[in-house]
């Protein structure tokens, strides 16, 4: 930057001096500057060869062309007149965005045409020009300064070379191999058209808008609300360049679409260079395409239905080769316009029962031009035959297909799921695309075909109880759904009680028909042969597509490539399998379309915990005490039937560990009878259940009430020493959370670390019940804080010194019993406003150290080694839970003594003695 400057004082001096040379010629001849050796010039970029051009240093005006208050730029909110200029429309020798996005008339638009650059040489130079002007104005191009840094640096951001460094300017063959036309972006090549769309419509006071360009390079996404803001964005596909302006002009929403594409008959190469220019294509007649096609049997229907006019018209065709066409036709005719084959197909043959030869061309039929790149996914493009559509849909190819011919597309291509086999064969008036099969027309909904299915009775009766039968009648051109519909048989193999929820429409027939709806249309064709496919149904959970061998075996091992083996031979390909989803259930029917979606008939229900009862989530997830415990009291078809609840569920090896959970575990070893009925054990297993649902992202640090009456508190602590504010740790009643958000039907399950004892005092109460903690009660209760403890709605930490603590120092205690300042003092210092439980005291090394802030104002420093420590006290007994908090036993009284300096007194000058341990104070 610094020599850049340099040059930059060291040109503008140069020009100022040139502009002062002397008037007459012969002065002018003799002036110094005229005398330099022009070698020494070298150093200056205004010293060019005399047969080339320096365009970073000349450029003739464009006032037609490019317009400066027009230009691409950034309106900033708040600030009047402030412009950004775009990075585009700096470049002076380029055509920017803003040229074409102005708001002349587009009829009067012409093609942009720049005036010759007029050389510049050196005086003297045979081929010199003389430019009338006045007399003292040397003979040189203007110099413009504005633009020097934005020449010099604008090759690192992609614009034309011959405007930086390494452009034509280069001396010798350098500046050969850094070609300007080799890199000059192809839409501003030659062959290219423009296409310019306008719209504008207001916008509401809330209105959220967004800017989004899909696909290729560049692609951006932008988003606002009210802020008056003009956005550009624009983005790069094979064929075209797509730049998209958004204006906010007095209060409405004004969107300019700038389109350049290879004029029609030109195209890129789509393996060539990334710059590849648009080159002339050798176009036929669309019928001559779609015969070279094989799809001649096609053009001869249209022909005899009297569509010729068609292929004279701009439109896109959807064609059928030969064999597939001519296998229609047959069946049409033997059927009589009824039926398909009816070992596969006889459902879908109501389709096409009252067309004729004209509809199904007609069907195949669309308006306007469609390149395949063009389309989305899940579009849908309304054909000529009134009411019948067909969609688009793009999946990804295969590794083994991808590394072989078709790596040119990365994508594959269906309409109304049948494969697109041939893509954008561009004729003189259209394009056509080759489909592998004649297209079934698409009018009914998802739910009319169900309902119009003689094997789909349970199917339409579970839909209609659950109300999920009118998503599946939704159409619009967001309207897309998949369902893989288990037939009548398939429902009868279920368990007879999960037929009756699914009768009754409750939370688990939702769960279980959910399992079986996407809200994506799903072709047979997305699935690959060879690799597992998988996508995600309506509740967000997988679904693995694999095909597995009817009939035949897998290629053997000795086979090179097993998978090519199978793409390659049909016989061992695709009809000889059949699609399985989980690795459970056979797809028997495929791909059968209807005008929001597509449908599959599956042999099996897809098994889903979110849709199974309680008693089938703890068996699954080896649950086992808290699960017999729940049969032996009788209560598992009441807890089978609960919805809309929270549990909260130990884990065997809690049930192991606590006192509480060993005393249920020897009930059911010794006296299962007794369990029978148990009050208290219906209580303790209500204690475990809340309502609602809550998953862990919507916890909150609060009480929630159990079934049992009581309430259980659920505290949140972060682990990360940075980021304090992101919790990822949970605890109720300090037990842990250790795996969370197990659906199950109509609820969802948490386990956790320790069983939960339904606390039957509060703090107060707890102290007086525990003589160890007899010494503490008797400075509490010199206090004024009893009625704190005995609070019902406080949510307290407690740190209590054992008895032994306090014998330790007697002498200490006795006289803190008679200063009463000083043992309110130290009493609050041991009193914690909120609930902090063991698990959430976590390791902390400087300068990451964590304190909390007790009711007396003090700051107490928490971290764990081996045990959790609360400034210099070590936590001996964690979790001592009451109604309205926790008691954690520590091995010293809480020092909170004012920090002593470096130069203080050895000796003991606080109100506290040594205790003949160690005590920490921390120094900031």
């Amino acid at each position: 930057m610094v020599r850049l400057a340099s040059i930059m004082g060291d040109i503008d001096d140069w020009h100022d001096e040139d502009a002062m040379l002397p008037d007459s010629d012969e002065d002018r001849d003799h002036h110094p500057l005229r005398t330099l050796n022009p070698f020494h010039w070298t150093m200056f970029p205004y010293n060019l060869q005399p047969d080339r051009v320096d365009h970073r240093f000349y450029r003739v005006p464009e006032p037609e062309v490019y317009d400066d208050t027009e230009s691409a730029t950034l309106g900033v909110a708040g600030l009047p007149g402030a412009r950004v200029q775009d990075r585009e429309s700096l470049e002076s020798d380029v055509e920017t965005i803003s040229d074409e996005l102005t708001h002349r008339n587009p009829d009067e638009r012409r093609p942009l045409h720049r005036q010759p650059l007029v050389p510049s040489r050196p005086v003297g130079h045979p081929d010199a020009e003389t430019i009338d002007g006045p007399a003292h104005q040397p003979q040189r191009p203007p110099f413009d300064t504005s633009s020097l840094f934005q020449h010099h640096f604008n090759t690192f951001f992609n614009t034309p070379l011959e405007t930086g460094f390494f452009g034509s300017g280069l001396p010798g063959g350098f500046g050969g191999f850094f070609d300007l036309h080799a890199n000059r972006p192809w839409w501003k090549g030659e062959n290219v058209c423009t296409e310019r769309e306008e719209k504008e419509e207001d916008i509401a006071a809330d209105d959220n808008q967004e800017v989004a360009v899909n696909g290729g390079t560049g692609a951006g996404v932008f988003g606002f609300s009210s802020f008056n803001l003009n956005v550009e964005s624009c983005a790069e596909k094979q064929h075209k360049y797509v730049c998209t302006s958004i204006k906010n002009v007095n209060g409405r929403k004004r969107t300019e679409k700038i389109t350049r594409q290879c004029c029609h008959g030109y195209g890129r190469p789509r393996n060539g260079p990334p710059n590849a220019h648009c080159e002339k294509m050798d176009l036929h007649s669309m019928e001559d395409t779609a015969e070279r096609l094989g799809a001649k049997e096609f053009i001869a229907t249209l022909k005899k239905s009297g569509l010729e006019a068609t292929l004279e018209n701009e439109v896109t065709l959807f064609v059928v080769p030969d064999s597939a066409y001519s296998t229609f036709a047959e069946q049409m005719w033997e059927n009589n316009l009824v039926a398909f084959d009816p070992s596969a197909r006889a459902k879908r043959a109501i389709d096409f029962a009252s067309m004729t030869a004209r509809d199904v061309i007609l069907g195949h039929t669309v308006n306007g031009s469609y390149h395949i790149e063009d389309i989305s996914n899940e579009q849908l493009l309304k054909t000529e035959l009134p009411g019948a559509n067909i969609r688009i849909n793009i999946y990804p190819r295969g590794p083994a297909a991808m590394a072989r011919e078709h790596a040119e597309h990365p994508y594959r291509y269906t309409a109304n799921c049948a494969p697109l086999v041939k893509l954008n064969r561009v004729t003189e008036r259209g394009i056509v695309h080759v489909v592998d099969r004649v297209l079934v027309p698409a009018r009914n909904t998802l739910m009319d075909i169900i309902e119009g299915r003689d094997d789909m009775t349970l199917m339409r009766t579970f839909l209609e109880m659950t109300g999920l039968d009118k998503m599946l009648r939704e159409q619009g051109d967001d309207k897309h759904f998949t369902v893989f519909a288990p037939n009548d048989e398939a429902f009868l193999k279920l368990d007879k009680d999960i037929r009756r929820k699914l009768k009754a429409g409750n939370g688990c027939a939702q769960n279980i028909l959910k399992n079986h709806i996407l809200d994506i249309t799903f072709c047979s064709l997305a699935a690959v042969n060879g690799v597992k496919t998988s996508t995600y149904n309506m509740l967000n959970e997988k679904l693995e597509f694999e095909y597995a061998m009817v009939g035949k075996k897998l290629p053997s091992s000795g086979t090179e490539n097993p998978i090519e083996a199978m793409e390659e031979d049909p016989s061992v390909g695709k009809k000889s399998q059949r699609l399985r989803i989980n690795g459970q259930a056979l797809i028997e029917e495929s791909d059968v379309v209807a005008s929001n979606g597509v449908l599959h008939v599956i042999d099996s229900v897809l098994p889903t915990e979110s849709g199974m009862p309680i008693s089938n989530t703890l068996a699954n997830h080896n649950l086992t005490i808290f699960k017999q415990l729940i049969a032996d009291a009788g209560l598992e078809d009441e807890f089978d039937g609960m919805s809309n609840k929270t549990f909260f569920i130990p884990s065997d090896q809690a049930f192991e560990q606590t006192e509480t959970g060993r005393y249920w575990i020897r009930q059911l070893k010794e006296h299962p009878e007794s369990l029978r009925n148990s009050a208290e054990l219906k209580e303790f297993l209500e204690y475990h259940v809340v309502e609602p649902l809550i998953k862990t992202c919507e916890l909150e640090e609060k009480t929630m009430p159990t079934k049992a009456g009581q309430s259980v508190r659920v505290n949140l602590y972060t682990t990360n020493p940075v980021f304090t504010t992101v919790m990822n740790r949970a605890t109720v009643n300090c037990a842990r959370l250790t795996h969370f958000d197990e659906e199950t039907c109509g609820s969802v399950v948490h386990e956790i670390d320790k069983v939960l004892d339904v606390p039957k005092m509060n703090l107060l109460e707890t102290l007086r019940s525990n003589a160890d903690y007899s010494m503490f009660l008797r400075l509490v209760s010199e206090t004024n804080l009893t009625e704190l403890l005995a609070s019902e709605d406080s949510g307290l930490t407690l740190l209590v010194p054992k008895n032994d603590v306090f014998l330790e120092v007697n002498a200490w205690y006795q006289e803190t019993l008679e200063n009463k300042e000083e043992l309110e003092r130290i009493i609050r210092a041991h009193i914690l406003p909120n609930v902090i439980c063991c698990t959430g005291i976590v390791p902390s090394e400087w300068p990451f150290v964590r304190t909390t802030e007790t009711i007396g104002q003090h700051q107490l420093k928490l971290n764990r080694n081996r045990r959790p420590q609360v400034q210099n006290a070590g936590i001996t007994k964690c979790d001592v839970v009451a109604r309205n908090g926790i008691i954690h036993e520590i091995n010293d009284v809480i020092n909170v003594q004012p920090q002593r300096s470096a130069s203080g007194s050895a000796g003991n000058s606080g109100p506290f003695p040594n205790f003949g341990r160690p005590l920490t104070f921390w120094f900031k």
